[in-house]
């Protein structure tokens, strides 16, 4: 742990003033009541420095949230919690709280001023609203101990963070009217064309026999002295395609995310299931999420804020489509259009 002090100059100055005060006192009357008042000023002093100096290292903050996901709109309780491992004591601890939408790389500093008992816990519970969509951190790294006379402040470093899923509420909106996608219209197809075979890699794995020669990786294969097979999961048949179109302002994504994330349902509602595709500007390529329930929404959506909305934001997320997917016929696109979220087919040629 690093630590470091500064000085209040003011209580440096009171103190000094009542210091030598005092001792003009003692010397103008010579009372014991006097002296047995300086001797006590001088011992406290370097005293209550040892003490702030080494209550540091036996304090522990912790940041408490019973659930991992929490609902846009709903109220969450959130428990700041410091443990005080020694019979030390200080009147006044702060921390340092970085709250914020990791996702849309929003962030506050609150201050959380607390008195630490000795050999105790000491709690404070805070109740959050959370209004947008994404990842709320909630990180410190810093906090302050006042020693008793206010005259040093140690500043010390830690390592404490938790993280909280906002997703849409569960209460399911008006019936959506959905494009007519259920004869095949935008469900995955395999081209009949020599080459083509619409699927993901998912693992590698040893060479068994009854593996197809095309699945083998070669290079890694040669690396590891024994073949190795590219594991896929096909998609043809199955699932459908379903495209996020995010925009660059924050204001369309939450629209696009709080209704797009019905929309979706929807189509799971209609046992429906989906490949949930979202661009990557940093891997440049399509991240992927199999969707057959809610959860896996869910779980797909957690995945997603994990990152943060400059990652996924694109221009040209249907010519990329046409790139890395030449043999997908047509998929599904979540965008905005007109200040409004339009689920529609799109044609991939």
């Amino acid at each position: 742990m690093k630590k470091k002090v500064r000085l209040s100059a003011p209580h440096l100055i009171y103190f000094l003033l009542f210091y030598i005060l005092n001792l003009l006192l003692f010397f103008a009357f010579r009372g014991y009541f006097f002296l047995i008042m300086t001797l006590l000023l001088t011992a406290l002093a370097p005293l209550s420095f040892y003490m702030a100096w080494r209550l540091a290292d036996y304090l522990k903050f912790d940041i408490i949230i019973e659930k991992e996901i929490a609902r846009k709109g709903e109220a969450t309780e959130v428990v700041f919690s410091v443990t005080n491992r020694s019979y030390l004591c200080a009147l006044r601890g702060t921390w340092l709280l970085n709250i914020g939408n990791s996702f849309y790389q929003t962030s506050d500093v609150q201050k959380l001023m607390l008195s630490i008992p000795p050999r105790g816990r000491k709690q404070y519970r805070m109740t959050l609203t959370m209004t947008d969509l994404g990842r709320i951190a909630f990180v410190c790294e810093k906090f302050f101990i006042a020693e008793l006379l206010g005259i040093f402040t140690i500043h010390a470093s830690c390592s404490t963070g938790k993280g909280l899923f906002i997703l849409p509420p569960q209460n399911s909106l008006a019936q959506e009217t959905f494009p007519d996608i259920c004869g095949g219209a935008a469900e995955l197809s395999e081209s009949s064309k020599k080459g083509n075979d619409y699927s993901e890699v998912s693992d590698l794995r040893t060479y068994q026999p009854g593996d197809r020669p095309r699945d083998i990786h070669w290079k890694l294969s040669a690396r590891q002295l024994e073949l190795m097979v590219k594991e896929r999961i096909s998609l043809s048949g199955s699932e459908y395609v379903l495209l996020l179109d995010l925009p660059a302002a924050k204001k369309q994504t939450e629209q696009l995310l709080h209704e797009g994330y019905y929309k979706i349902k929807g189509l799971l509602d209609r046992h429906m299931a989906m490949r949930l595709l979202i661009w990557n500007n940093h891997s440049f390529i399509f991240e992927s999420y199999s969707c057959t329930c809610l959860e896996d929404l869910e779980s797909a959506f957690c995945e997603i804020f994990n990152t943060d909305l400059l990652s996924h934001n694109c221009d040209l997320p249907k010519q990329y489509m046409k790139n890395c997917y030449p043999q997908l016929e047509s998929y599904l696109c979540v965008t905005p259009k007109n200040d409004a979220v339009q689920l529609e087919i799109c044609i991939n040629g």
